[in-house]
């Protein structure tokens, strides 16, 4: 079977396809034929060399991924046939990485794919859903009466915390950084749009919010912008960083999150997944949100395994509106 790899770090041109034998699942594990992998920053950075964990030297590539059971081992609860992903981030990507036409697992990181997905999307659902659950139902608990503030709102993450605000009852203000994705972005109706390259951030939140503030900042860009979140953050409002996409150095503005009593959380999904009751009880909402409808899935663009440089190019290019999925 074809599978992503790469060694060292850098740009797309180290990507390459290799054929390597499919694993035969061992006591506790499924073989899973891919139809969809969903591409997200981690990938990107991951190939960098500016992830949150480094490249032994050649690794397979893929952090989240679905399919088919083609394969099962002793004591699985699933069966050759099931329609399954494979929990974010969960599994070893160096030998199992999703960018490929097979992943052997173990069965404690599968979940069932939802009713409502289709087998080419299922590789697009559980990063970014579960990483928006964590953070806005879980940690902060928003609900009606609350303004989340969500950057980068044009990213798959983002719009998955879109549908996850409106189906609490919270008010959204999504930001974005051209008049192209202004206009994407209305589609997924948000409370209000902000376009931080040509609108002053801080004075349109304030004025949106009838100068309240907003009680959660989901921000995945991290950097200088983390203050003025600080700024149009309500009192005892929270900052969630979730990514680093801008690496300029942050002096952080220490007064007033002093003052307004602001909670700056570095999150991650690590620890959710790593908790069996919270990861069961995420799985189990975002299954029933999806099957009613309450979340779509968007897909900005499909790759077929041999554009994986393109489709990496497409992630790195910021021009994507949802989700990039490779197709093996």
């Amino acid at each position: 079977m074809r599978a992503v790899m790469f060694t060292g770090t850098g740009d797309t041109s180290i990507l390459r396809i290799v054929d390597v034998p499919a694993r035969a699942p061992g006591p506790g594990e499924v073989r899973i034929r891919v139809t969809s992998a969903g591409l997200n920053r981690a990938d990107a950075n991951y190939r960098a060399g500016k992830y949150l964990i480094r490249t032994p030297g050649e690794s397979r590539s893929g952090f989240e991924g679905a399919g088919i059971v083609d394969a099962v081992g002793a004591g699985s609860p699933f069966a050759i046939g099931d329609r399954v992903g494979v929990l974010p981030s969960s599994f070893d990507v160096v030998t199992e990485g999703a960018a490929a036409e097979s992943m052997t697992v173990p069965a404690t990181v599968v979940v069932r794919t939802p009713s409502t997905v289709r087998d080419r999307d299922a590789g697009a659902i559980w990063m970014q859903y579960l990483t928006a659950w964590g953070a806005l139902a879980e940690i902060a608990a928003v609900g009606p009466g609350d303004w989340v503030v969500v950057p980068a709102a044009s990213s798959s993450v983002g719009i998955a915390s879109i549908q996850l605000c409106r189906a609490l009852g919270a008010k959204v203000i999504a930001t974005t950084t051209s008049a192209e994705k202004v206009a994407a972005l209305r589609c997924f109706a948000p409370d209000a749009i902000v376009d931080t390259r040509t609108e002053p951030y801080v004075e349109r939140v304030q004025t949106i919010t009838g100068g309240a503030g907003a009680r959660v900042i989901f921000d995945p860009v991290y950097g200088p912008i983390v203050n003025d979140h600080i700024k149009v953050a309500c009192r005892e409002g929270i900052v969630f960083v979730y990514g680093v996409l801008d690496f300029t150095p942050l002096t952080l503005n220490a007064g007033g999150m002093l003052r307004k009593q602001i909670r700056l959380q570095g999150y991650t999904l690590g620890p959710m997944l790593a908790d069996p009751t919270r990861r069961g009880r995420a799985v189990d909402a975002v299954t029933r949100h999806l099957e009613r409808r309450d979340f779509v899935p968007v897909v900005d663009s499909y790759f077929a395994l041999d554009a994986i440089a393109g489709a990496h190019q497409r992630l790195e290019s910021n021009r994507q509106i949802g989700k990039i999925v490779v197709t093996p």
